[in-house]
């Protein structure tokens, strides 16, 4: 007995000295100088899955190309970090010769830990110094509903299989988990083209572009490959001009007037395959029972996962078919839950410019709550953030924030993003715990119309995106696990601050859970207006600050670690931060010295628990 606890003992001596060792070793890497040849020979690392089931194994893969000027010998050091702590540490040793290419496949087993974020940091050294760093994240969650990441599917032509599988294993890259698969189906109230028995291989969408049910299959496949959700996207109450021929009822329709004589409708381009789409009433039993077996037909068909449900927003004043007047948010509740007991599926409704959100939040099942905002309403950077906040409040904690906002929405074909308003509105999404749904196989949003490619991505944008979606995955934890506003006082000295995102300021504030606080810092302070949108793709790039002093107002009684950590420095490696304990006439303050602001900076702060 004696003998085995002395073999524990040792064991646990040896396992805190290579926990030591491993945070010294990632320490001593981080206080030299990041990546003096980036890119030279570190060319991409990425995980095979967009996120992780428990107990699932990563599978990672680092693309090695030696661009430096002599053959490298020396090791890649691995740290798997969960916020500032190094939990697994590998270190790989690497020969190449000048120009020569290599990809390793490596594997590694997370902890036990359910809706997790990892940071993976590849160093690739010679002795102590860095010869290259790149990042990835991972994420372990069980569900996707707690830290959605949403894009999209718009383009369903006949398509080589390959083809679709390098579209899915790009977008696997950003660690997109769902995708909506915008305007698949073949009509609104008949999404499935065809029976369930002998549906058709291809057939006409909306815009009249020719969809293959072949392609449809290998999406779903594919991201189902790399744990993404596909979702069926259809509207809640569309139907064709010749509806009637299909059985659907002019009794079941909304009207402008109570005497049934003006259908309400929206129109489409005359090159579409109808000029109008009629909507329904979506709180009449027919309608839903009528459109519930159509959905079904699409799900027995094609192994989607989600009901993505579409609205338009408010429609001013309507009527049923008998003069009644309806209230068509009010109709939301009852039409969602009925399609989740029909079809078994999970369910995400877009509730535009928040119209019937409330209801939804709180007597929905859907997954997470998914708003696309508008400038008449939703014009500042502010808005965006009250909209986070406000899904947080109506669904008491419990319903994650996924927005819809289209940028640079005034600029033409041809025409490149802006990189630093998609940064800037990315920055005021993420920091307030939501999502941004802009990313898929065209690209990035620009207007409503997904398959719309007018408005094309720049390299370097791109590559941002990699940072920024990898770290949100990697820091979910302080940025959208059931963080609470702080009512505190922040200031930097010498410069503007807000807590509204007013422009010309370094907006500020607050948010904590039981073990940290943090601090988002967003750069307005070249911004003429608080306008997220940036119509026509004119923002210029915010000023850079660096080595500025932050005071936060807080008590500081219980601090274990202050850091720092952003998507646009050192690939989103956090780094630990000098700060003192101070007073004043306002009270005590932490008193922090920011290196480096950006576009947007996260302290996170320690506390003991």
């Amino acid at each position: 007995m004696f003998k085995k606890k002395f073999i524990i003992v040792i064991i646990l001596v040896l396992a805190v000295v290579a926990l030591a060792y491993i945070g010294k070793s990632y320490w001593k890497l981080n206080t030299n100088n990041s990546a003096i040849y980036q890119d030279m020979l570190i060319k991409d690392v990425y995980t095979d899955k967009s996120s992780y089931k428990l107990h699932e194994g990563v599978y990672y893969v680092v693309k090695l190309k030696n661009d430096l000027e002599k053959d490298y010998s020396g090791k890649l050091r691995v740290y798997f970090k969960h916020l500032d702590k190094s939990i697994y540490y590998k270190e790989v040793k690497v020969n190449l010769k000048k120009g020569e290419y290599k990809e390793l496949n490596l594997k590694w087993f997370p902890p036990d830990d359910d809706y997790t974020g990892y940071m993976l940091e590849v160093y690739a050294v010679k002795g102590n110094k860095i010869i290259d760093h790149r990042n990835t994240a991972i994420d372990v969650s069980s569900d996707w509903s707690k830290f959605p990441r949403y894009g999209y599917i718009a383009n369903f032509p006949e398509m080589d299989r390959n083809k679709a599988k390098e579209i899915i294993d790009n977008l696997s890259r950003f660690h997109l988990n769902g995708l909506q698969f915008y305007d698949w189906q073949y009509k609104h109230d008949l999404p499935l083209a065809g029976t369930v028995d002998n549906p058709e291989l291809t057939w006409p969408d909306i815009a009249n572009r020719r969809t293959s049910g072949e392609t449809v299959k290998n999406f779903i496949n594919f991201a189902h490959d790399k744990n993404m959700m596909a979702a069926n996207y259809n509207l809640m109450y569309g139907a064709y001009e010749d509806y009637e021929t299909r059985g659907v009822k002019k009794e079941w329709g909304l009207y402008k007037d109570n005497n049934h004589n003006e259908a309400d409708s929206f129109s489409l381009p005359d090159s579409w395959a109808v000029k109008k789409v009629y909507l329904m009433n979506p709180g009449n039993k027919e309608w839903q029972n009528y459109m519930f077996q159509r959905e079904k037909d699409v799900m027995d068909v094609y192994n989607f996962d989600v009901f993505h449900v579409d609205t338009l927003g408010p429609r001013g004043t309507l009527y049923d078919y008998n003069g009644n007047e309806v209230n068509i948010d009010k109709t939301y509740t009852d039409f969602l839950n009925n399609a989740k007991k029909a079809l078994n599926k999970r369910i995400v409704v877009n509730n535009v410019q928040e119209f019937g959100k409330t209801p939804v939040s709180k007597d929905t099942d859907v997954d997470f709550l998914y708003t696309e905002i508008w400038p008449s309403d939703y014009a500042s950077y502010g808005m965006i953030k009250k909209t986070i906040d406000n899904d947080l409040r109506y669904s008491n904690g419990k319903k994650a924030s996924v927005i819809a906002a289209y940028m640079n929405y005034g600029m033409h074909r041809g025409e490149e993003f802006n990189e630093h308003s998609v940064k800037l509105t990315d920055a005021a999404i993420f920091a307030a715990g939501g999502a941004h749904v802009e990313l898929g196989d065209t690209g990035m949003l620009s207007n409503e119309y997904f398959a719309n490619d007018n408005v094309k991505m720049t390299p370097a944008l791109t590559s941002s995106m990699r940072n920024y979606y990898d770290f949100i995955v990697a820091y979910e934890n302080i940025l959208r696990d059931n963080m609470n506003e702080v009512n505190t006082t922040i200031e930097v000295p010498g410069i503007n601050v807000s807590n509204n995102g007013s422009a010309k300021t370094i907006w500020a504030y607050s948010k904590e859970n039981k073990k940290y606080q943090t601090v988002q810092l967003i750069n307005l302070l070249n911004r003429e207006d608080d306008n997220w949108r940036d119509e026509k793709g004119s923002c210029s790039p915010p000023e850079t600050k660096k080595d500025f002093i932050l005071k936060l107002y807080v008590d500081y009684t219980d601090i274990k670690s202050v850091n720092l950590a952003s998507p646009d420095l050192n690939g989103g490696t956090s780094m630990p931060l000098k700060y003192s304990k101070k007073k004043d006439s306002k009270g005590n303050f932490l008193e922090i010295k920011v290196p480096e602001l950006q576009y947007w900076d996260t302290i996170f702060i320690e506390r003991s628990v």
